[in-house]
């Protein structure tokens, strides 16, 4: 009977060792994928001569609210010359602006992928031509050849048509209002962290170009969007941090408009799930209650 026992004891010893041992793996691993996916973000950062908007480490802001997404490391840096270029055609596509760049890797595996907003996912969901967005596609390519042996994640564009994924709003408010009561709103939130605005109109005007008034509002909620990011990462490219524009059309109306984190997740995994469904809920509901007068 004594006999029995030791052994038992021994055996639970050493299951208990064997998944110490296997957790420290799983734990040395995520820490090496996190190193990889920080060393490309470096590289392509000593690549960028335009000033950085925000680079964004989804994975440690997660982290540090005690969440797990895996590594991920999203580049944001503008150019005001294409972003001019674009926005006077249609204020609108200025929610695909400026340049966004995700270092990356999917759940449960140790590839570290680099994908980016094309040129071909914006003509088809803008409306425009191809030859209209040479100057983005060059600045992307030049960028982008260096980089070696990554993985590049291409997303198919066959099911993107004009306003694919943007939630719109009509704001009750001019512009500055508009703005303010966004800012005021999203600051509120106590799981939300503002990034920063990227003013369309000023960055034009220093060029001697005039547009309507359109900003960039840049903010992410890190517990919530984890857990949205934790299964499918790349959403990240457009859905985290959250990008709201706020514009101005030419008949006066001001209108806002917003990533649909659902149609994204679809398009770059046939799928959606719960947590990206009930962000986009909140998100709906916090802006109108923000820009409609009650």
């Amino acid at each position: 009977m004594n006999k029995v026992i030791v052994i038992g004891v021994l055996f639970v010893i050493f299951t208990s060792c064997q998944n110490q041992k296997k957790e420290v793996k799983n734990i040395k691993s995520q820490s090496s994928i996190a190193e990889q996916v920080s060393a490309l973000s470096k590289t392509l950062n000593k690549n960028i001569q335009e000033k950085y908007v925000i680079n964004l480490n989804h994975h440690q802001m997660a982290k540090e609210e005690g969440v797990y997404t895996p590594p991920s490391i999203a580049t944001i840096f503008s150019d005001p010359n294409v972003n001019t270029a674009l926005i006077k055609k249609n204020a609108l596509i200025g929610i695909d602006l400026p340049y966004k760049i995700l270092c990356y890797t999917e759940a449960d595996t140790s590839r570290v992928s680099l994908t980016y907003t094309s040129a071909d996912f914006i003509a088809k969901r803008h409306g425009l031509h191809a030859k209209e967005l040479e100057d983005y596609q060059k600045h992307m390519h030049k960028l982008l050849e260096p980089i070696k042996g990554v993985n590049i994640s291409e997303t198919k564009t066959d099911s993107v048509d004009i306003g694919y994924g943007i939630i719109s709003i009509k704001s009750d408010f001019d512009f500055n209002q508009t703005v303010q009561n966004l800012k005021a709103i999203v600051e509120a939130q106590n799981d939300t962290r503002w990034f920063g605005d990227i003013d369309f109109q000023k960055d034009a005007k220093a060029l001697g170009v005039e547009i309507q008034p359109a900003t960039l509002l840049l903010f992410g909620g890190p517990a919530p969007g984890g857990k949205a990011m934790m299964t499918m990462p790349k959403i990240g490219l457009d859905a985290f941090c959250q990008k709201l524009l706020v514009f101005k059309k030419d008949n006066g109306e001001i209108w806002i408009a917003f990533n649909d984190i659902v149609a994204f997740a679809k398009l770059y995994y046939g799928s959606f799930t719960k947590p990206q469904a009930m962000i986009n809920q909140r998100l709906k509901v916090t802006f109108t209650k923000a820009v409609l007068k009650q």
